[in-house]
């Protein structure tokens, strides 16, 4: 297997897992508060959605974020508030709060975009510096922290779908790419 099909994998694995996670919820689910100063499910998908979007995109300049090409901000109805922001982010901004079947719906068109972005990459691609002033971080460093920051936040999820709905858990087999 080559670099290229092994990171498409690993990134559709953890969208599969990711996706799962939101599977069943019901808004009010989603938009609960485990503790007073805890993200929501709906913020911590939103969070990735986002900052798949841009640093696929952005920062490893497979093209312009599907956020504003693809209208998804006025889809969701939520400015760009940038996903780095503290804390229930979304509430800090007075943003209206999107609905989960639109940020699930981003989610699915961000890692399409994704995926079908790969396949006109090389291996050669993976070593490139997409932004001179951070020599150390290529291509394969973007899309590596892309796949660890969505399984980190896949965690958050289950953990918070544990406390809501006791015994919850992913259906078994879940996330194994088999081709």
């Amino acid at each position: 297997m080559d670099a290229i099909t092994f990171i498409r994998h690993a990134l559709t694995q953890a969208q599969q897992r990711f996706i799962a996670s939101l599977d069943g919820l019901s808004e009010a689910d989603a938009t609960r508060r485990p503790a007073p100063h805890a993200n929501t499910i709906l913020e911590i998908a939103w969070h990735v959605a986002r900052t798949d979007d841009r640093m696929g995109r952005t920062t490893c300049r497979l093209g312009p974020e599907l956020w504003e090409s693809q209208g998804w901000s006025a889809r969701v109805g939520v400015a760009d508030i940038r996903p780095r922001q503290p804390y229930q982010f979304l509430k800090a901004a007075n943003a209206v709060t999107p609905r989960l079947d639109d940020v699930r719906a981003y989610l699915e068109a961000v890692h399409a975009d994704t995926l079908e972005k790969l396949r006109g990459l090389n291996e050669a691609d993976l070593d490139r510096v997409p932004d001179a002033a951070q020599p150390d971080r290529t291509v394969a460093t973007y899309l590596r922290h892309m796949i660890t920051h969505k399984n980190n936040h896949h965690g958050q999820i289950d953990f918070i779908r544990g406390l809501l709905q006791p015994g919850w858990d992913l259906p078994p087999g879940t996330g194994i790419v088999q081709r």
